[in-house]
């Protein structure tokens, strides 16, 4: 860690990034290293070193008056437990890694100053947390970043990708047509962009809007995500996903380990008579910030609402009785949404992003319950958007008045 690039020390805490060592590609993996090192006469507290404990990233683009990316934590608008921070003493040094690999991407091929900028962060529990005034920056690195070789081996070059971004973004019907115009390179861009998902914000928005076109590419779609797997293994857990996903949209049949609970979903969708242990609870959102919305279906009907607005301690309940064809039209929109295939995608959300979670049961049997929890904007986003909007929906419109009270 001999090249460490520090800025000024403030509070006896310096910061340092360490300049990436090899070639770096738009798409492929982008990851600084920063370095912390107490230089002062007392132990310092510091967010965002602690593996175990997640945190997010702000990154903000060049601008007139800072034409350099500016980095820092998003992690500073909420209270965090002590185990969120590592105890740094005089002479000692922590290390993490900042994964700017979306955010690079978005800004495409060049060179880029990038620097990091460590804001005060809030602890809970008495922790005098480590809290520079006005934030404390670190020495500034250059990263030069090359257009994917993938791409510009099909003919995708910087123009060409931002036209194809603009048709994305703007949901141009166009788009299909322009891709299966450029062949294997319209298959290989549309299959990178879909890593996009992992970057929140608009960034996922295109990434989702990749995946509906890599189901109409068919076949090449399925390919160019095999290839991006090999070419960007920092997406692995999203390409992985939509890999999956293509699959259970042309029919393939379910993995093993999930015959058993799709088999079961649909035949509770065809025959009532079965829907007796039949659960399902749908927490869109709950805490201090938002208030809280949960909705319990169970097989008989019975619909129960529990919501509290926020700044309110105690919640209400309704309870209301679905009729039988309002349970199959949920039980269909479980199974065409795939819901044992869904999976969190991003390792962290945006500040104060809800994470709604759902948990479906359909009988006594562990085999046949499945859980889940996603973040707010994959649940609106991704290919649940039109499941989580027929349970918000069912969560909305349960009055005492919208139906008879059961007997």
């Amino acid at each position: 860690m001999v090249n460490v690039r520090f800025g000024e020390a403030q509070h006896g805490v310096r910061l340092g990034l360490v300049p990436p060592s090899a070639a770096l590609t738009a798409g492929g993996p982008v990851a600084l290293e920063l370095v912390a090192e107490n230089v002062g006469y007392t132990p310092v507290w510091l967010f965002g070193f602690k593996p175990t404990y997640p945190r997010s990233l702000r990154v903000s683009p060049p601008k007139p008056e800072r034409p350099w990316v500016r980095v820092s934590f998003g992690d500073t608008s909420v209270l965090h437990p002590p185990d969120a921070f590592v105890r740094v003493a005089p002479g000692e040094r922590v290390s993490g890694w900042l994964d700017l690999s979306f955010a690079i991407d978005r800004r495409g091929a060049g060179v880029f100053d990038v620097g990091f900028v460590y804001e005060p962060v809030r602890g809970m529990g008495g922790i005098r947390a480590f809290a520079p005034v006005g934030g404390l920056p670190s020495e500034r690195v250059s990263v030069t970043v090359g257009q994917a070789a993938a791409l510009l081996a099909s003919g995708i070059d910087g123009a060409v990708a931002e036209e194809l971004d603009g048709l994305l973004l703007s949901g141009d019907p166009r788009a299909i047509d322009r891709l299966r115009a450029l062949g294997h390179g319209g298959a290989s861009y549309v299959a990178r962009r879909f890593a996009r998902v992992l970057g929140g914000a608009s960034d996922a928005l295109l990434g989702w809007r990749a995946l509906d076109l890599l189901a109409l590419l068919g076949p090449a779609g399925l390919a160019a995500l095999g290839e991006a797997r090999q070419q960007m293994p920092h997406a692995e857990s999203a390409l992985s996903f939509a890999q999956d996903w293509l699959a259970f949209r042309r029919g393939s049949p379910p993995p093993p380990e999930h015959a058993p609970f799709v088999h079961g979903l649909e035949q509770l969708a065809k025959h009532p008579e079965r829907r007796g242990q039949f659960r399902l609870s749908w927490s869109a959102y709950d805490s201090p910030i938002h208030g809280a919305n949960r909705l319990e279906v169970q097989g008989s009907g019975d619909r129960i609402v529990l919501s509290r607005p926020p700044g309110n301690a105690v919640p209400s309940t309704r309870r209301t009785q679905l009729a039988p064809h309002h349970l199959t039209v949920l039980l269909e929109a479980l199974v065409a949404s795939g819901c044992w295939l869904l999976r969190p995608l991003r390792p962290q959300g945006s500040p104060d992003e809800p994470r709604p979670a759902i948990e479906i049961q359909l009988d006594a049997g562990e085999r046949m319950t499945r859980k889940l929890a996603m973040w707010n904007g994959e649940w609106r986003q991704g290919p649940a958007s039109r499941l989580a909007s027929l349970l918000d929906q069912l969560a909305a419109t349960a009055r005492h008045d919208s139906f008879p009270p059961p007997r």
